[in-house]
């Protein structure tokens, strides 16, 4: 790279001795408008900061509006935001391309997944620097080696495994349902299997894991509480505004799901067991063991992943299905066609929405320039469907020949670690689900959060014969 900035080779060369915050770290830094004009001459229908638009499923239709009229779009933040807006990216190679370039495309320098710090008025106390302090949020030696560390609860040797206790799990999960004849698949399965499979994966206890799933449904929230409670201290109250009894739940939640994680953290530094958990107390960051901060942020980090793409990809599936029979038949006459329906539905759903990077010097995107320390957003969901990969890119097909090329997991260094075991868990569901339950049908409306992060589904109500 042409020139390290200042501000990046201060995180690398941080006097460990004190321990590694990042987040203390990146509330120097500085972040930049936008130094050139927009190569494209085009204003957006909508707002990808209207959380609003995601609670109908992902504004596919928009992302194609922006990769036809504007690829590469310099995006406003929101109206009360001291940031500077954020370039949108829809294109399939540049995703690709600013993913695969990390010297150039920072994580570590502002966030790898948060699109704005926001007013530090209206940070959480507790989440905000939590969604900051995490290996997602590392650049060079410093990711690689906490994602060393993690690496042995990934591997094939250990992935089946676990595959034994997942197909026992799935096996209650449906066992539960079987009588009933309808259900909320969300609740009763979607939620569950995950949750079941990470804890298992981390070690946490059989009576803790239910907390588990609380703890998720209220994270998905949170990003909708932090905007309505702006929106309410500049507009004052309405229709969406949060009952202030939700807001007290929530942050209840918020502290006991961390008091939580710090508490077993720490027991497994002192008690070490073969356990992921026992991988992340022990962790070290250039010879030092992670800080509060840190444990905070990987508790964080590992449950929030290690749920949302499995759980959401389960009942998006099956939503699919629904509404595309003869895709269900071809399905139902080879099973063999599995593996390729999993990817294809993985694909069409693209349950993690975007990701962020920030540009650490002056340079050009598919011909738009781009200036130093400017936000860049890859919007997968829009990646997923770029016709210039994906051939009739908005149909459903189990048999189509690329489906594996989405790029729902990431690409490059930060490729999401746990994808062997959420594909695991995907193939174990629906090889049981699809044998038991062949006449599904929706019961009713879905219900997806107001979540541009996580393409959040809340409800999925399903009926079947009962068995």
């Amino acid at each position: 790279m042409a020139a390290l900035m200042p501000e990046m080779q201060a995180a690398e060369e941080i006097d460990m001795s004190d321990g590694f915050v990042l987040s203390d770290n990146i509330l120097k830094n500085d972040i930049n408008d936008n130094k050139f004009d927009s190569a494209y001459s085009y204003k957006a229908s909508k707002s990808l900061n209207d959380l609003d638009l995601f609670t109908r499923g992902q504004p596919f239709d928009f992302y194609r509006e922006l990769r036809e009229k504007a690829p590469i779009y310099f995006h406003q933040p929101m109206p009360t935001d001291p940031e500077p807006g954020y370039w949108v990216l829809t294109k399939y190679e540049d995703i690709k391309y600013v993913s695969m370039n990390p010297k150039i495309f920072s994580s570590q320098y502002s966030s790898g997944n948060l699109l704005t710090l926001g007013n530090e008025e209206n940070r959480h106390p507790k989440l905000f620097k939590s969604t900051i302090d995490h290996m997602l949020n590392l650049d060079g030696e410093m990711h690689l080696g906490l994602r060393k560390e993690h690496m042995p609860f990934f591997k094939p040797g250990h992935v089946e495994e676990l595959q034994k206790k997942v197909s026992i799990k799935v096996t209650e999960l449906l066992d539960a349902i079987a009588p009933m004849g309808e259900c909320n698949l969300v609740h009763h399965v979607s939620q569950q299997l995950p949750i079941f499979t990470l804890s298992e994966i981390l070690g946490i206890p059989e009576g803790d894991r239910q907390k588990l799933v609380s703890w998720m449904e209220f994270l998905e929230l949170a990003q909708y509480f932090t905007y309505e409670m702006i929106k309410e201290q500049n507009e004052g109250k309405t229709d969406s505004t949060p009952d202030p009894a939700m807001i007290e739940m929530f942050n209840a939640m918020v502290d006991e799901m961390f008091d939580y994680g710090r508490f077993i953290l720490k027991e497994k530094r002192k008690n070490p067991s073969d356990d992921l958990l026992s991988a992340i107390a022990n962790a070290e960051i250039e010879g030092e063991k992670l800080t509060d901060e840190f444990l905070d942020g990987s508790w964080l980090l590992i449950i929030f992943a290690g749920n949302d793409t499995t759980r959401n990809t389960m009942s998006g599936g099956i939503k699919l299905l629904h509404e595309n029979q003869g895709q269900k038949e071809l399905l139902m006459q080879d099973t063999a066609l599995l593996p390729n329906f999993i990817h294809e539905t993985i694909r069409c759903v693209s349950p993690v929405i975007h990701m962020r990077r920030t540009s650490l010097e002056e340079t050009e995107i598919s011909g738009q320039r781009i200036g130093p320390f400017e936000k860049i957003s890859l919007w997968y969901g829009a990646a997923n469907r770029d016709p210039d990969i994906f051939e009739n890119p908005n149909e459903f097909n189990i048999l189509r020949e690329n489906a594996d090329k989405h790029l729902a997991f990431g690409i490059g260094r930060h490729t999401c670690l746990g994808k062997p075991i959420a594909l695991m868990q995907l193939k174990e569901f629906y090889s049981q689900f699809l044998t038991r339950f062949k006449d599904f049908e929706l019961n009713g409306d879905w219900k997806v959060a107001p979540n541009n992060f996580v393409h959040a589904i809340q409800e999925m109500p399903i009926k079947f014969t009962p068995e």
